[in-house]
């Protein structure tokens, strides 16, 4: 994570004993990656063929399902989830080069990007299953485009098997750190911390992405994090884009729907507070020095009087039996209600008996994995139009526009030879 590597006081020492360590500033696209970063190779798409992959839904009576539809988790860990994704190099890139979130300064765009990454990643743990296996193929299929250049003349690619898995990881580990901000009315156990990291392998079989990054065990896992969160993340010019608005007189305009902006003029020394909180406090100190974040003892104090507002009002909310929809985000209470489960039903034994079930049954089945996609012979007309996009159908870039990879139907155009560029055979659909 820092620069400069230990024993390497210098740029020409750190070239001659890495070849990944930048010795000088470069700029990439519209990004900028600063002498001493070090920029592994992380190049190749990492998908796995229909045959390869099997996927396995996340039980309904399972930590995950009881914590990652939580709202007051979410708030308490604030931006740091996009913060630690933008500063794994490769992450950081993609979103460079190709999200709408750096391009794009109109509220209504940018709202819309928002909601669909949350009814994407929620439809893959909290749809029924066989949605939920069409939606974990659409997620990666969405991200075959996202590639291109990085320092040092490397490459990069958004379904290679360490970028994909940290992405995914940046999602369930915000639960432990929540625990460890203290939002929860009590903190999650070691054995807690097991059943969520085994039941994340669930869920990450349903990218259809190789998986030989995820580490087997827990412990191998608390290494792994360990070792990103202080050695592999690093600071850029789009890492500081997104702390941006941790900055003093940083302007959350962007953020206020253009309607209500000439109001919350009024507000927006308030706003501006409230958001570099949320951006620097959930974030641990080694993180923040990497970054070039202060923090005073102050808005650390208010930090945490915030944290514990959320972890009063969230057990005051369970205890009174509000429903659900004052509770969960709108997909995990539905997914919840359509169980007919509680999350206060759900606890370590029931998780692990839960999932112990599954992963039985899989075995006891014997059958082809979950997910496979049913042959499609429709071929997709020339001159048609993305529903969701707009952009012009193209031959597929998977299968070469046959329909198949050898004697299996192309699962990124699902048979059809052509599709979107970027959303390949979920073209015809405009939601």
């Amino acid at each position: 994570m820092t620069r400069i590597m230990p024993g390497l006081e210098n740029p020409s020492a750190a070239e001659t004993s890495d070849p990944d360590v930048l010795v000088n500033d470069e700029i990439v696209g519209k990004n900028v990656y600063y002498a001493g970063t070090r920029v592994p190779e992380r190049a190749g798409d990492d998908s796995l063929r229909p045959k390869e992959r099997a996927q396995y839904p996340v039980p309904p009576n399972s930590l995950l399902w009881k914590y990652m539809g939580d709202p007051f988790l979410q708030a308490a860990t604030g931006q740091r989830t996009a913060i630690v994704e933008n500063m794994w190099p490769q992450l950081g890139q993609g979103v460079s080069d190709h999200s709408v979130v750096v391009s794009s300064k109109d509220f209504d765009v940018l709202t819309q990007r928002a909601r669909s990454s949350q009814m994407t990643i929620n439809g893959i743990l909290f749809a029924p299953p066989d949605e939920a296996v069409k939606y974990g193929i659409q997620v990666r299929n969405f991200h075959k485009s996202i590639k291109g250049d990085m320092p040092n003349g490397r490459k990069y690619h958004a379904i290679n098997a360490e970028t994909f898995y940290w992405a995914h990881v940046t999602f369930f580990e915000g639960i432990l750190r929540a625990s460890d901000l203290g939002v929860l009315e009590r903190p999650l156990t070691c054995a807690e911390r097991e059943q969520i990291f085994e039941e994340s392998k669930e869920w990450f079989s349903m990218f259809g992405v190789d998986d030989r990054a995820q580490p087997q065990t827990y412990d191998e896992f608390e290494k792994y994090l360990d070792n990103v969160l202080r050695n592999e993340l690093t600071d850029s010019k789009l890492a500081q884009y997104t702390v941006g608005l941790a900055r003093r007189g940083a302007d959350p305009s962007k953020l206020i729907p253009p309607k209500a902006r000439s109001a919350a003029k009024v507000i927006r020394p308030a706003l501006s507070g409230f958001l570099r909180m949320i951006t620097v406090g959930p974030l641990e100190k080694n993180l923040r020095d990497e970054l070039k974040l202060d923090f005073s003892r102050a808005e650390e104090v208010r930090f945490r009087l915030y944290v514990h507002f959320l972890r009063l009002t969230r057990i005051a909310l369970r205890r009174s039996g509000a429903p659900l929809k004052y509770r969960l985000t709108p997909a995990a209470a539905a997914a919840f209600e359509r169980e007919g489960l509680r999350p206060e039903d759900i606890t370590l034994e029931s998780a692990r008996e839960a999932l112990a079930i599954a992963r039985a049954c899989r075995v006891d089945a014997a059958v082809g994995p979950l997910g496979e996609s049913p042959m499609r012979v429709e071929v997709a007309p020339v001159g048609e139009a993305c529903r969701k996009c707009q952009r012009e159908l193209t031959e597929c870039a998977e299968c070469g526009g046959v329909g198949a990879v050898g004697a299996e139907i192309c699962d990124v155009c699902s048979g059809a030879q052509r599709g979107c560029p970027v959303h390949h055979a979920d073209w015809a659909s405009a939601h």
